[in-house]
């Protein structure tokens, strides 16, 4: 969409993710579980910015809209900011700008942030209509693609190579850390149940944060090892791309979990990435204020 039906609005989208500038080697992937540093189910996950710009062409795409109406922006680490981004879009003359939150999660980031920095654009370019899109949150997509990196390392040679045990399949998915004031991570336990009831009887799901709140990863494994009985954990990193959190607190929090209990066998999927089904969220998300506030 570029114009309404009277042909005087002119809508331009802003997909809005974090930033980093991290990612770029595979020490701070989840390759760096695998003993060799490069394993077959290697993804060849990109860095944060190269994966944001990946994301922002297949929005683009889905969106059916010219490239001029759509600007990259980033919290922090990587320019624009947003009330730069809103301010490119607005000198091209857009004058109804979405601005489409690319996070995972319901922490600051995505909530009590994203309502100030509209009323921040808002003060420094008036007469700019900004609209924020629904975040990605709660969906059957993500589940769908969880469940779809555990059934690709389980396809693996590596994976197959090892002998998982007898006891159920231990699932643990781990979102990146958020204080616990700004996210009850009641809708992570909800996706780990959607993803529970996906992979079906054998798995066990528990879900934890990577470092700031609860539920730990050490909480997390020991409901699996102690409570659920698992044999093995595949660790699934609830997170787009490589950096710092993967390395040092996903892994390095699996490693403490491994000293821990060392009679069960650990894995690590790759995280998230770029996907089409994460990307459709998005699009949908958009598409849903064009809908609310065009005629």
């Amino acid at each position: 969409m570029s114009e309404d039906n009277n042909g005087k609005d002119r809508w331009g989208v802003v997909l809005l993710g974090h930033g980093s500038q991290r990612g770029t080697s595979k020490a701070e992937c989840s390759c760096a579980w695998s003993q060799d540093g490069s394993p077959g189910w290697c993804q060849e996950c990109p860095s944060t910015p190269d994966g944001l710009k990946q994301a922002a062409n297949r929005l683009q795409g889905m969106l059916e809209i010219d490239q001029s109406q759509m600007v990259l922006s980033c919290l922090e680490f990587l320019e624009p900011f947003p009330h730069e981004a809103v301010k490119m879009l607005n000198e091209r003359g857009y004058n109804q700008v979405v601005m489409a939150p690319f996070l995972l999660g319901n922490g600051k980031h995505a909530t009590l942030e994203m309502n100030e920095i509209i009323e921040e654009v808002r003060e420094q370019i008036p007469g700019i209509r900004l609209h924020l899109a629904g975040g990605l949150g709660l969906d059957t997509n993500l589940a769908d693609l969880v469940v779809q990196r555990v059934r690709e390392l389980e396809g693996s040679e590596e994976h197959a190579a090892v002998d998982q045990g007898s006891g159920p399949n231990g699932i643990l998915l781990v979102k990146a850390g958020t204080k616990t004031e700004y996210d009850d991570c009641m809708w992570l336990e909800e996706l780990g149940q959607l993803i529970e009831d996906r992979l079906g009887d054998n798995y066990a799901v528990s879900v934890a944060q990577s470092h700031y709140g609860d539920p730990t990863m050490d909480f997390a494994a020991a409901k699996l090892a102690e409570t659920r009985g698992v044999s093995s954990i595949m660790c699934v990193p609830y997170i787009f791309f490589p950096g710092i959190i993967l390395q040092r607190n996903v892994i390095g929090g699996l490693e403490e979990i491994k000293a821990r209990y060392p009679h069960i066998v650990m894995s690590m999927t790759p995280p998230l990435g770029v996907d089409d089904k994460i990307m459709s969220i998005t699009a949908d998300r958009v598409r849903q204020v064009w809908n609310q506030v065009a005629p």
